[in-house]
């Protein structure tokens, strides 16, 4: 799989993309979530960015992690993509608007479930609470 810069707005896309065809197809009620929503106007990605990432990324996908029509990204693949965001507010960011992905066909995949999981793992691990207002 390609490597991006890191926090860079393809990056970003690519974890949004990935959300969506994680688990071997993409439901017109993800893409919905990301036309209804702020999300990429927020993440400094437009749509053509965005088209642009998830061709890359189905390229890259039908190179070596797609395996009987599902995807599979092992372990240590996910992890360096999820490693190229590390700026906690771009990760919960992130983090908020995938859940809203995987969640939008009112169907939890295992292979979704494992991505949100993984990404909470990796992002909040090291997160510190943030003080409250005094």
């Amino acid at each position: 799989m390609r490597k991006y810069e890191t926090n860079s707005p393809r990056a970003r896309a690519r974890l949004l993309a990935l959300s969506m065809v994680v688990d071997g197809h993409l439901d017109p009620a993800e893409l919905q979530v990301l036309e209804d929503s702020p999300v990429l106007q927020d993440l400094d990605i437009d749509w053509t960015l965005f088209s642009e990432v998830l061709d890359e990324l189905c390229s890259d996908m039908l190179g070596g992690t797609v395996r009987n029509g599902a995807v599979e990204i092992g372990p240590a693949l996910l992890d360096s993509v999820l490693a190229e965001i590390t700026e906690p507010a771009l990760q919960r960011q992130l983090l908020v608007a995938m859940l809203d992905i995987v969640e939008a066909d009112a169907r939890l995949a295992h292979a979704e479930r494992l991505l949100v999981t993984r990404a909470g793992q990796c992002w909040m691990q090291d997160a510190q609470p943030e003080p409250l207002p005094a």
